[in-house]
């Protein structure tokens, strides 16, 4: 009878092992992940602007219907420029109590305002309405910020130039590795970004030009990241 030693056993179960291992990996899916990258550049065409009337003393009757006679002609300044009712917000009256309290607490009277807020699509419209509530006499005016108004069709435009970066990345590593490239069966969308641009406003010889006002640009990003089969 002959006798297996132990040693002789661990060898057999060892190599049995490793061929269940090959097995496992001659059946897996033979792929590559990559990361792709599109952006689209635009230039902001819709401003956002707060101007606020405000009046202080001692008279409430008095100032408030100075501070709704303002309103009313910012109002009318909107209708002047073709800006849509719906893009124009006039805010209900805020009073505030003024204190004096040095060298003791003493109440000097009250403030009323009232804000307005303007949505304006068109960097010439948006000049034209600055120009008009500065002529108001309106002292508190402030840029809310700047948009793309397209900005949905430039993001998926984007994010096809993500998709075709992918494709074009995977493409040169599996051609450098000697091996055609297959179908993506995984596609994960990793985000769509779009900074808000910074206004800038820029010196001009007349400066009630719309060319006075520098918009900037800003870009409109997507990641997505593929895994390609290998054929």
């Amino acid at each position: 009878m002959k006798v297996v030693s132990a040693a002789t056993l661990l060898i057999v179960g060892t190599l049995a092992l490793a061929g269940c291992d090959n097995t496992t990996v001659n059946s897996t899916r033979d792929s590559i992940t990559v990361s792709g990258n599109g952006a689209i550049s635009a230039q902001p065409d819709r401003f956002m602007v707060i101007a606020t009337a405000s009046q202080k003393g001692d008279d409430m009757a008095e100032m408030k219907d100075q501070v709704d006679d303002a309103v009313s002609n910012m109002l009318d300044l909107a209708d002047d420029l073709d800006i849509e009712e719906k893009s124009v917000t006039a805010s209900t009256m805020r009073i505030t109590p003024q204190w004096q309290y040095q060298p003791e607490r003493k109440l000097l009277g009250h403030q009323i305002s009232r804000e307005v807020s303007f949505q304006v699509d068109g960097l010439e419209t948006y000049a034209e309405l600055l120009e008009g509530l500065a002529e108001q006499g309106v002292r508190n005016i402030r840029p809310a910020g700047a948009q793309v108004s397209n900005r949905d069709k430039l993001a998926k435009k984007a994010l096809e130039k993500a998709v075709e970066d992918a494709r074009e990345r995977a493409e040169i590593i599996a051609e450098a590795a000697d091996r055609d490239l297959g179908e993506a069966f995984q596609i994960q969308a990793q985000g769509i970004n779009s900074p808000q641009p910074v206004m800038m406003m820029a010196r001009a010889k007349d400066s009630g030009a719309a060319e006075s006002y520098r918009p900037g640009e800003t870009e409109i990003s997507a990641q997505v990241q593929i895994t390609f089969e290998l054929d």
